[in-house]
Formats: structure tokens, C-alpha cells, sequence
């Protein structure tokens, strides 16, 4: 009996995982319970190394099998916030993320990996195992998680990227040196503390690029040269002759209450042109509208003009393009 509740527990912990990730509630709420499980994720881990540090076989009384109960349950908690994080976080990447961006296109295929992996209890369980590897998981898990709802929760794309950063890089050196043997702990942190700050120095040199803007998302973009309230009157992707200007209008959808910093980046045949300083105020169902112009462009004004939609940060929402001249360019 128990050689088959053992054959079927892979399989139990995969219809769970499932059937929570597709009936999950990720409303505001939600999305503080989060937060919280992105952090507690690391101590229920490093609880799990510690009570495999104190595992003797020879252990004889009530701790022959209190231990082992007491750690198995620290995987399975840890594996169900792993899920919680991971799954709550996926729709929202999904839906800021552009197929135009190929670091998105990565990124997400990463990210619906390490979902994967948390889904199948054995692979899960050996993955938490291994001192660095060990730690990817919940290090993405927490990160996405918390880059995701803390907008929610009053912060800004910028502040939320650097803090939820911050709490994957410390979390990843504390359970890289807590699951190492001891023989080699020193050797596994300095990796861990290099691998942190090479992260780090990454994200400040552009590579937020590639994180989606989650859960910031662009509804419409388009380009044109008159504007009817807040949205262009003659959308265009081909312009023969140069206009006087060209105007950027874009619906972008946020949670009710988040209040980020964004830009309409300007760029002529990927050269940047000007960058407009946006402001985005969620809560309206078909996105917020705003707009940019682009003024002066001159009479050699030939070329391929793209408004791109980004944070203070570089992240990418999406972008509109118009070609001025000939198709032949």
C-alpha cells in the first residue's frame, strides 16, 4: 500500500498543481499572499537542508520518523508556494510579454520550464537538492512573483524589479550555503555571491529588458498625424510623404490603483529620436490612453519611425511602427 501511494503521489501532486494553477484567484488580495510566499519560500527551504543535515539513519525513538516526516512536509510546502508564486505571476508575463522582443520570447519559455519542473514531484525534489540549482527555483519564483504584484501593492515597475532582485540574490546565497556539504560551503556561496552580483550589475546595465512589464500590459498602439480626443483619426503603417508630425497613441492596462512611470521611446530606423515622459494610472478596463508627438522631422525624413512603450527601467510593453518613403527601403 504504501509502494503505490508512493507511485501515485507524482501524479496527485501534478493534478493539484494544475487544477490550482487554472482556478487560482489572482485578484489584489491574492496578490499580497504572494508576496508574502515569495519570501517565506526560502525559509521553508532552508528549513528542508537543515533537517537533511540532521538525518541519521541510526536514529532510533520518535526521531527515526518525526524527522523525516518534518522534512518531507517542508519540500511539499515549499513546492506548493513554488506553484503559488510561479503560476500566479505566468498569466500576467503572458500577457505583458512581445514576440517582438526575442529576451521575452526566452523568458517565457524559461519561466513555463521551471513551471513545469515544479509540477512533477520527483524533479522538483532533486532540483531543491543540489546546492545552486537548488536555489533557481524559488530565486525565479520569487522574483517574478514579487515583480508582478508589488506594483500592485503601491510600487513602482523600477522599485519592484530592484526589490524583488534583492530578495532572490540574498535568498539564493542563504539556501546555496545552507544545502551545500560542508566541505564545500565556502566554494558554493562564493559562486552563489558571484552569480547574485553578476545579476545585479545585468540588470543595471539594461538586461530588465528582457523581464516582460507585468503585469503592465499594452492593449493598442498605433501612428498617426491627426488626433481625435486621445487617439489618432488616420492610423497608418506606410507614409508616402513626410507630415508635419507624427503622433503615438497607446492604451495601456495596469491593476486599479497603480500609478507607474512610463515612456513613448521615439526611434528612426533604430536610432533613438526622443523620449516622452508618460504618466499611467490603472483601472480603466480598455487601458489607459495616452499619446506623444514627434515633430520636425525634416525634408530627408525617409526611413522606419517606431514608438516603443517602456519603463524607467528599459522594460518593453510593445511597440507601433509607420515606414515614411518608399516600400523598397
Amino acid at each position: 500500500m504504501r509502494e503505490r501511494l508512493r507511485r501515485l503521489s507524482p501524479w496527485l501532486s501534478l493534478g493539484v498543481g494544475v487544477a490550482s494553477a487554472l482556478t487560482m484567484d489572482r485578484g489584489p488580495r491574492r496578490g499580497a499572499v504572494v508576496a508574502v510566499c515569495a519570501v517565506l519560500v526560502w525559509f521553508t527551504l532552508l528549513l528542508s537542508a537543515w533537517l537533511g543535515s540532521v538525518l541519521d539513519p541510526d536514529q532510533t525513538g520518535h526521531r527515526r520518523w518525526l524527522l523525516p516526516a518534518l522534512r518531507r512536509a517542508s519540500l511539499m510546502a515549499t513546492q506548493s508556494m513554488l506553484q503559488l508564486t510561479l503560476f500566479f505571476a505566468l498569466p500576467f508575463y503572458w500577457q505583458a510579454a512581445t514576440v517582438h522582443e526575442p529576451a521575452h520570447v526566452l523568458f517565457m519559455a524559461s519561466l513555463i520550464l521551471l513551471c513545469v519542473i515544479t509540477l512533477w514531484d520527483p524533479l522538483s525534489t532533486r532540483v531543491l537538492g543540489r546546492p545552486l540549482l537548488g536555489a533557481l527555483l524559488p530565486a525565479v519564483g520569487s522574483f517574478v512573483a514579487l515583480c508582478a504584484v508589488l506594483p500592485g501593492l503601491g510600487f513602482s515597475t523600477r522599485t519592484s524589479l530592484w526589490l524583488a532582485a534583492a530578495a532572490a540574490g540574498v535568498g539564493t546565497v542563504l539556501v546555496a550555503a545552507g544545502v551545500a556539504p560542508v566541505d564545500q560551503r565556502r566554494a558554493v556561496t562564493a559562486r552563489a555571491l558571484l552569480a547574485v552580483g553578476l545579476l545585479g550589475g545585468a540588470l543595471a546595465l539594461g538586461a530588465a529588458r528582457a523581464v516582460p512589464a507585468a503585469p503592465l500590459r499594452l492593449i493598442k498602439a498605433e501612428i498617426g498625424t491627426q488626433l481625435t480626443g486621445k487617439w489618432v483619426a488616420d492610423p497608418a503603417s506606410h507614409l508616402v510623404r513626410a507630415p508635419e508630425r507624427l503622433i503615438c497613441a497607446t492604451a495601456i492596462w495596469s491593476p486599479l490603483g497603480v500609478h507607474d512611470q512610463l515612456f513613448h521611446v521615439w526611434r528612426r530606423d533604430g536610432v533613438p529620436r526622443a523620449r516622452i515622459k508618460l504618466d499611467i494610472r490603472g483601472g480603466r478596463g480598455q487601458g489607459y490612453r495616452t499619446n506623444s508627438r514627434l515633430q520636425h522631422l525634416g525634408r530627408s525624413a525617409d526611413g522606419v519611425y517606431r514608438c516603443t512603450v517602456e519603463t524607467e527601467n528599459g522594460q518593453v510593453l510593445g511597440s507601433a511602427s509607420v515606414r515614411i518613403g518608399g516600400l523598397g527601403r
